[in-house]
């Protein structure tokens, strides 16, 4: 069952988790249930899954990034990358007992995992055996401290702003494109959902900001993060971990739905083609 407007939270909420590392860690929750979705006789969820667990310390842009993150109502994501660049599988899961029964969504591949928990060095740490995303035959991730460690159930917030009227599309004032999520989805012919996202944090009073583009079809995307500058009908674009910068001309409007566009010229993640996204809503973190 597709749930859009819950998976779009789901999805911006788990972009920014542990990237930048300014940023504290946000946590994987959905803006709404889809009832369709609950079952009754649901399988045994240890409860001591709950939560993140990391491969490694990830201090710095650009550091090694693996984890998994289980949510208490049996479904979760797996990141790998680095911080900065990662590509997210989700999945479902259930276990007991010392086995975990994980199915990505994605290609439906089912997996029964050993699993254990351990104390040392100060720390708990969830040690798989068989884990089907790494070449380890045990695989030790740890629980970390602060925020990121205890899961908040909360649902995302959608906080109230004030928007120019922007229905000429020639006037593009600094401040219109920030906080905002720009995107797009597509529904394919043979299943499933795309989507393309530019999601845009509030800018400076110099029209400078941060983001994160992601692509993908909801049950598997990536995140990357990017630093942003715009000026009047300027933007330019800057990925950090590809080394890459652009800059185009753009342009916002209200059209004729009652919807905002954002068209950008020269999209460096449409291979520069000209692609129009529409205004998805604020920006928007889970809250801790």
């Amino acid at each position: 069952m597709f749930c859009p407007s819950s998976l779009v939270a789901a999805l911006v909420c788990t972009l920014a988790l542990l990237e930048p590392p300014s940023e504290a860690p946000t946590l994987f929750a959905a803006e709404e249930t889809c009832l369709e979705d609950q079952v009754s006789d649901a399988p045994a969820i240890d409860a001591r899954l709950a939560g993140l667990w990391q491969r490694h310390e990830t201090l710095h842009e650009g550091d090694p990034m693996r984890f998994y993150y289980f949510h208490p109502d049996g479904f979760g994501i797996y990141r790998y990358g680095k911080v900065g660049l990662t590509n997210t599988h989700s999945f479902d899961y259930s276990g007991g007992e010392g086995v975990l029964d994980l199915r990505f969504r994605k290609t439906g591949e089912a997996h029964a995992v050993g699993y254990r928990l351990e104390q040392a060095g100060g720390r708990t740490w969830l040690v798989l055996a068989g884990d089907p995303r790494e070449d380890a035959a045990q695989v030790r991730y740890f629980r970390p401290e602060g925020p990121g460690s205890q899961l908040r159930p909360e649902a995302c917030g959608f906080g109230p702003l004030t928007l120019p009227d922007l229905s000429d599309s020639s006037a593009a004032p600094t401040g219109a494109l920030g906080n905002r999520l720009w995107g797009e989805e597509q529904r394919y012919a043979t299943g499933g959902m795309g989507f393309a996202i530019y999601q845009f944090q509030p800018q400076a009073i110099d029209g400078r900001g941060v983001g994160w583009f992601h692509r993908g079809d909801y049950d598997e995307w990536t995140t990357e993060v990017l630093t942003y500058r715009q000026q009047g009908d300027r933007l330019a674009l800057s990925f950090p971990l590809r080394h890459e910068v652009a800059s185009t001309r753009l342009a916002l409007w209200t059209a004729s739905d009652g919807v905002r566009r954002l068209r950008i010229d020269d999209d460096p993640r449409d291979f520069w083609r000209a692609h129009t996204y529409r205004d998805m809503g604020p920006s928007f973190a889970c809250t801790p």
